[in-house]
């Protein structure tokens, strides 16, 4: 068990809107079950609704993390500000023989 973390995902300006990004993330997902996660997380730049909106409809939630916590930030802008959000991965039932 443990958390899988999505670094980036990226679609070219063109190519938005197509269910692209849905895709990467549901291979991102069966990635993540595959290797046994129980969960997947990300940052997301509070900035950007549409990726806000798009990773909500997919499942994940904005998590608080406690002021002090010891979680590495994404690596901008100092200005910039960015949500943590985390899915929680449905388990798969193993058949047993």
């Amino acid at each position: 068990t443990g958390i899988a973390y999505i670094s980036n995902v990226a679609v070219k300006q063109r190519e938005r809107r197509k269910g692209i990004a849905k895709r990467l993330i549901a291979k991102a997902e069966e990635q993540a079950r595959r290797w046994g996660c129980r969960s997947l997380a990300l940052h997301c730049d509070v900035n950007n609704p549409a990726a806000v909106a798009l990773y909500k409809a997919q499942g994940f939630r904005c998590i608080k993390v406690p002021d002090g916590a010891n979680w590495p930030e994404p690596r901008t802008a100092a200005s910039s500000e960015f949500h943590f959000m985390m899915k929680l991965l449905p388990v798969t039932p193993t058949a047993t023989t």
